[in-house]
């Protein structure tokens, strides 16, 4: 009794020991904690103190040509309903629509078996024609050498051979010099003909006339065509048309000699500039405007004919804006802004943010618009990205050059 009183007595003590050592270690984990968090909090306070590191730029107020934004709808570069040139039953149209197809794809074939017949029927008559114009010639030679014989044999001895067997003579070779040429026209006749049904039979088979793409497809299998009835509706790949209706206050002469013009799908954010411009000088009298036409290269861009884009276009007048860096301007749901530099309430540089309006972009930056900025106001280049609202900054020097 004695020995188990103290085994209970015992394996209390150990319970009491190893309650006490796992508190000793919680309060460890704790203040370890503690200093942990005050450490890091002293950090970020302290790399918020220094505030972010950005470049900054004056804002300069300068005199440029203004320029007005015109919109305009992009379409293909060439656009063609491919038709039939023959009539007849489609025995063969695989292409769908969305299919990328090149130049000389088969796009659809038409029953060609009468036109085959027919080929070899022709091939079959103009090798007759052929054979008729080798009589002939062999005819013309024999007639050719009677005649040189009576002639020669008129001169050789007088009255040998009459007058009206060399008349006779020269007769018939006329006669057969004739039938020659009749055997060769009938030849160039029959070859011509031979010819049109080849072209028609190729024309059975309808192929692409550019790269490009399909759109909308009008004949299936089994279907007859007419000539001139639409198998498919093609688009050309590649190159693509911005075109814009531009007023006719616009300067023609000016917008003539425009160098380059830069088309902007703004839904995508995506800019795409032209150096092959083409106005066309005939203003439509109900709507007082005329056509502009840049052609576009979109490479790596997705550009599709009906889509809206914009452009700003030169009025050839004068007018005083702000002008700040490209880089400086930032857009969110609430439109476009930039971050200049002001005083916080400790004294301190901070990033305020003010809204504006762009105009239009000009060699080395932006024509804008806003209330709060002015010229001379220090706007920030570079680092922007990671500025948030009145947050402190420290301002770069820029390199000198």
């Amino acid at each position: 009794m004695k020995q188990i009183l103290r085994s209970v007595s015992f394996h209390k003590y150990n319970a009491r020991e190893a309650l006490m050592f796992r508190t000793l270690i919680i309060k460890a984990l704790n203040m370890l904690l503690v200093i942990t968090c005050t450490t890091l909090f002293s950090t970020i306070t302290f790399a918020q103190d220094q505030g972010s590191e950005v470049k900054v730029k004056p804002v300069e107020f300068k005199s440029a040509e203004i320029r007005r934004t015109v919109i305009g709808n992009l379409r293909a570069y060439q656009r063609s309903d491919v038709a039939s040139q023959e009539s007849g039953l489609v025995v063969k149209a695989d292409r769908r629509e969305g299919q990328v197809v090149k130049k000389g794809d088969i796009l659809a074939e038409l029953d060609s078996r009468k036109l085959k017949l027919e080929v070899e029927q022709a091939d079959h008559d103009v090798q007759i024609k052929l054979a008729v114009i080798q009589q002939r010639k062999a005819e013309l030679a024999t007639y050719q050498e009677e005649l040189n014989r009576r002639t020669k044999s008129q001169e050789l001895a007088v009255g040998a051979v009459s007058k009206e067997a060399i008349r006779r003579a020269k007769m018939v070779l006329t006669v057969a010099e004739s039938a020659q040429k009749a055997a060769e026209s009938d030849y160039k006749l029959a070859s011509a003909y031979l010819s049109l049904l080849k072209v028609r039979q190729d024309d059975t088979v309808i192929r692409a006339p550019f790269d490009g793409n399909i759109v909308k497809k009008h004949a299936e299998t089994g279907e007859w065509v007419n000539p001139g009835g639409p198998i498919v509706t093609l688009i050309s790949s590649g190159a693509i048309e911005a075109v814009f209706e531009v007023s006719e206050n616009f300067s023609m002469q000016r917008l003539q000699s425009l160098k380059t013009i830069t088309v902007n799908l703004k839904e995508r954010n995506i800019q795409v500039e032209s150096k092959n411009i083409k106005v066309i000088p005939d203003v439509d009298p109900r709507s007082r405007r005329y056509i502009l036409i840049a052609v576009l290269k979109p490479k790596n861009h997705f550009f599709a004919p009906g889509m809206t884009v914009t452009a700003t276009i030169p009025t050839n007048e004068e007018g005083d804006y702000l002008v700040i860096p490209t880089d400086s301007v930032m857009r969110d749901s609430g439109g476009e802004f930039a971050y200049k530099i002001g005083k916080g309430s400790d004294g301190n540089s901070v990033a305020v943010p003010v809204s504006l309006r762009v105009h239009f972009a000009i060699d080395d930056g932006l024509c804008i618009e806003s209330s709060d900025l002015r010229k001379g106001d220090l706007i920030v280049v570079e680092g922007n990205e990671r500025l948030r609202p009145m947050s402190p900054v420290t301002i770069l020097k820029a390199n000198k050059t």
